[in-house]
């Protein structure tokens, strides 16, 4: 890498443009409310409001609600339904206020209602369920409420809106959705609407950089994805050498190498770019300190999508390799545990199993190795898309598992 080099990256239009968004000022970081729940539940309940300043009538809503559709198992709506609804008479409130039967206080954080649809949106964004001193949490105090006052023709949709895929509801009959989705299929689509005037536009690519702000360690949302990965596709070479010199480098910020000074200069910009590519370049910063948030095998053991035992399998350059799901009851962290040829787990001299991963990418990446190396090929592989490769006994991706979560 040399200044030339250096230079074509950080002039070019992109990384320019990357840098503007990040320096914009945000109107919640000025007044100190980046990620308050109150200040996020109060958001979204103006962004679904079919009578927001936003002039969108109810496109955002019909956008949430097709979300739904796609991550809830339950077949109670359709689209035809949700077109047939007449979706401009709901009404949105945040903090709605009831009391249980044995009187304890809930407050709901976004509440809509009309005469066919009852929308409760539990919003986390720091904290987690409050039990309230109980053993039941407030998604299910929340879930009854409404179901006890639902009237006649009603549908009731429950939706759990959290950062972290790790946080569950206690109310299993809840549909998870990520502020990443919410990003994706919601406030994106809802800024590239011709009708949006231009307020709208402002307070949406305000509250779009704010996501950018991180949580427990990880952005809410990586709302430049795209962009992103249009720089790291005109400069990989560029940005792969600052990458691993500044991982490699004790004190990156005291270090004389041009890539530790480029990166010590544009730290920000340059730790986005690698968080929003996918996990087979970066997905992280080159010092870890920031990693995109991933589906472990505990996250999809615990949602019930595999159990103790589920067997898995993969196909490459025409050689199948094993693995099964593990569970540590002592832990409490489900594992992929790696097989031989025969089925059978791997164990070093101790007679201990070994040959557990967190991770389906790195399992699959050492099975192929250690084949090849059985098999006197000098060729090492480097790279691979584990949630796209390996597969349950039925034939269900890694992948197709993580995107039911």
């Amino acid at each position: 890498m040399n200044i030339e080099q250096v230079e074509e990256l950080i002039s070019s239009k992109q990384f320019q443009q990357l840098k503007y968004f990040q320096e914009k000022t945000n109107v919640f970081t000025i007044v100190g409310q980046t990620h308050t729940e109150h200040w996020h539940s109060a958001f979204i309940s103006w962004l679904l409001d079919p009578n927001s300043s936003l002039c969108l009538g109810h496109y955002p809503l019909v956008r949430l609600l097709t979300l739904y559709m796609i991550k809830s198992e339950a077949t109670d709506l359709s689209l035809k339904t949700v077109f047939n609804m007449n979706l401009d008479s709901v009404r949105f409130e945040t903090e709605k206020t009831f009391f249980t039967a044995d009187r304890k206080k809930r407050s709901i954080d976004v509440y809509g209602e009309s005469h066919e649809l009852v929308l409760v949106i539990e919003n986390k964004v720091k904290a987690r369920e409050n039990m309230n001193g109980t053993h039941v949490g407030q998604t299910k105090d929340y879930r009854d409420y409404v179901e006890g006052h639902r009237k006649k023709g009603q549908r009731v949709i429950c939706l759990f809106i959290t950062p972290d895929l790790r946080q569950k509801p206690y109310d299993k009959r809840y549909t998870q959705i990520t502020y990443q989705e919410l990003y994706d299929y919601v406030i994106a689509k809802c800024i590239e609407h011709p009708q949006l005037n231009k307020e709208g536009r402002y307070l949406l690519e305000q509250y779009a950089n704010n996501l950018r702000e991180p949580v427990h360690g990880s952005p809410m949302a990586l709302v430049n994805t795209s962009l992103c990965n249009e720089i790291y596709d005109l400069h990989s070479e560029v940005l792969d050498e600052i990458f691993i010199d500044v991982e490699k480098s004790g004190d990156y910020s005291d270090d004389d190498k041009l890539s530790c000074v480029v990166y010590s200069r544009y730290q920000s910009i340059l730790d986005e770019i690698y968080l929003s590519l996918d996990e087979k370049h970066y997905g992280r910063t080159p010092k870890s300190n920031v990693r995109r948030r991933a589906v472990s095998f505990t996250d999809l053991y615990n949602a019930g999508k595999i159990q103790n035992g589920t067997e898995f399998f993969m196909e490459y350059d025409g050689v199948y390799h094993y693995a099964i799901a593990e569970y540590d009851e002592q832990d409490k962290e489900c594992y992929m545990l790696l097989l031989d040829e025969n089925r059978q787990p791997y164990f070093n001299g101790k007679g201990e199993k070994i040959g557990f991963y967190k991770a389906s990418s790195q399992a699959g990446i050492d099975a192929v190795n250690i084949y090849r190396k059985n098999n006197h090929i000098e060729t090492k592989l480097k790279t691979l898309n584990g949630p796209s490769y390996w597969k349950t006994k039925n034939g269900v991706a890694i992948k197709a598992l993580i995107d039911t979560l």
